[in-house]
């Protein structure tokens, strides 16, 4: 069921940026001891396509606001602490939506082919890692009472 009070879209923000910062948390260091196949992170190469040559911070500001917005929205549209299913669903369609549109967009390519060919393997491991803080999150800010809104009206 998707959120509609003030409270629960709040709520929903919330819990994007939490998945934002912990996805990071969690990559930050990988890409800085090389362990994932990627040239950089794509929020970097996403605020140089855009700005041209920018500092670090400037893309992790990217990263955190498409993580929250992205994160924040899904559960937005879908609604309070959903299933482990439909997480991963939403993983695997955003890392599909990256191969397809966002890595050309930043000049990598489809599935990042015009960089290096494990690029594509490299960006499934923070699309995981996404879903796991996601669903994290969501259990986290939405607590299990308020799983299912109240329908009692209190006059």
């Amino acid at each position: 069921m998707p959120l509609n009070d003030v409270k629960g879209l709040m709520k929903a923000v919330l819990a994007g940026l939490i998945t934002a910062l912990g996805t990071a948390l969690v990559i930050m260091p990988l890409f800085a001891f090389d362990l994932i196949t990627m040239p950089e992170p794509p929020s970097q190469a996403f605020a140089e396509t855009l700005l041209g040559p920018v500092h670090p911070y400037v893309g992790f500001l990217f990263h955190v606001g498409y993580v929250t917005v992205v994160a924040g929205g899904f559960l937005i549209a879908v609604g309070r602490r959903p299933s482990i299913l439909k997480i991963a669903a939403w993983s695997i369609g955003l890392w599909t939506f990256a191969m397809i549109s966002f890595f050309p967009i930043i000049g990598w390519g489809v599935a990042g082919a015009t960089v290096r060919s494990s690029v594509a393997l490299g960006a499934i491991g923070p699309h995981v890692t996404f879903g796991a803080i996601l669903w994290a999150a969501s259990r986290l800010v939405f607590r299990a009472h308020e799983a299912t809104p109240s329908h009692n009206v209190v006059a």
